[in-house]
């Protein structure tokens, strides 16, 4: 097995444990209502919530998607030239991308305890986006491996 392979094979073992951490939390926040004010197990469960949805936009996107393009003989290129393909393949669309990395950096970088409704919505929508993507990008790579 070559070396790109092998990576693939591990990047898509990592993400598949990220997202069912990821579904559990969503599960978790099902009920969770920022609005109403939050216990400090909620808060820790919204916490969880956020770092785990970061977590597997960067696996799929920066990791999977680079390795797929390695097993293609593709150019390692940018970001971009990774996502760009990954649309070509018909895995994620670049502007859904977008929105799952602006919101990522968003937790990542800005996080703001005072507008968590806001964020909590805001990861419920792109969570089935980014579930979609890896369910595809699953389906995809069995068929390539």
């Amino acid at each position: 097995m070559s070396l790109s392979v092998e990576n693939l094979s591990h990047q898509l073992r990592v993400l598949e444990r990220a997202r069912v951490w990821l579904e559990r939390s969503l599960s978790q926040c099902a009920d969770t209502d920022p609005l109403r004010g939050l216990s400090e197990d909620e808060f820790d469960a919204l916490e969880a919530l956020a770092s785990r949805y970061a977590r597997v936009v960067d696996l799929l996107i920066n990791k999977v998607f680079r390795a797929i393009d390695q097993v293609e003989f593709l150019e390692a290129g940018s970001l971009i030239d990774s996502v760009n393909r990954a649309e070509g393949r018909h895995l994620l669309a670049v502007t859904e991308a977008r929105l799952l990395k602006e919101l990522r950096n968003r937790i990542v970088h800005e996080y703001e305890v005072e507008d968590l409704a806001a964020l909590l919505g805001d990861i419920r929508l792109n969570s089935n986006t980014l579930l979609n993507a890896c369910t595809k990008t699953a389906e995809y790579t069995r068929r390539i491996l």
